[in-house]
């Protein structure tokens, strides 16, 4: 009875619900970007450089495969709406945390506890900035937990952050975005794994 309750609320994403997504996402990420100017002090300016799905047993061997090594990761409404999270390698998050410190051009030369905690303070503003949009366009509050910096181990903690998501049958969405501020170039991506809850709200709103 629990495996035939399962199947009927299985959420289908059609092609038609992903572009609309990606149109709504593309915006979100773009804002959430931009909204970091005032912290770093200068203009920010947003490439999206894609934006698909993924499926979630995937996601772990992709950000191994690209060496994005430096996770910020929120769960959404006490971890029943699923988690987002935005990931960069380590010379992004290098360049990043030295502008964040005032070091102008001059990228940190590691990862101590300023610089890890100038990164989840920038993570907060792009995550929370990032579902408030998320949110605003489908009129729905999405609470989510501040970030949390993980960098040593990558592979055991996505093993252990995705296992959870076993029950889920969405695809992870991914956007992949270029930040750019004084010629600084940060690339990173937001990937949301939202729960069959929330992706069945998405979709109540979504026309």
């Amino acid at each position: 009875m629990e495996n035939k309750e399962t199947e009927e609320t299985k959420i289908e994403l059609t092609e038609d619900n992903i572009f609309l997504l990606r149109e709504i996402l593309e915006t979100a990420a773009r804002k959430s970007a931009e909204s970091i100017s005032k912290m770093l002090g200068t203009t920010v300016e947003t490439e999206i450089l894609n934006i698909y799905t993924h499926p979630l047993d995937l996601v772990e061997k992709e950000i191994e495969k690209e060496n994005l090594g430096i996770i910020l990761y929120s769960e959404l409404k006490d971890g029943e709406g699923g988690i987002s999270l935005f990931v960069m390698d380590e010379e992004s998050a290098m360049k990043l945390s030295g502008k964040l410190l005032g070091k102008g051009d001059e990228k940190s030369q590691e990862l101590g506890e300023d610089e890890r905690s100038a990164l989840r303070e920038v993570g907060n503003i792009l995550l929370g900035n990032f579902l408030a949009e998320v949110g605003d366009y489908f009129d729905l509050p999405i609470l989510h937990t501040p970030p949390e910096l993980k960098h040593d181990m990558i592979g055991i903690y996505l093993e252990s952050l995705l296992s959870y998501s076993e029950g889920l049958e969405n695809n992870a969405i991914i956007s992949e975005v270029k930040l750019v501020a004084e010629g600084v170039g940060v690339k990173g991506r937001y990937i949301l794994i939202p729960s069959d809850t929330l992706t069945e709200d998405f979709m109540d709103n979504l026309f």
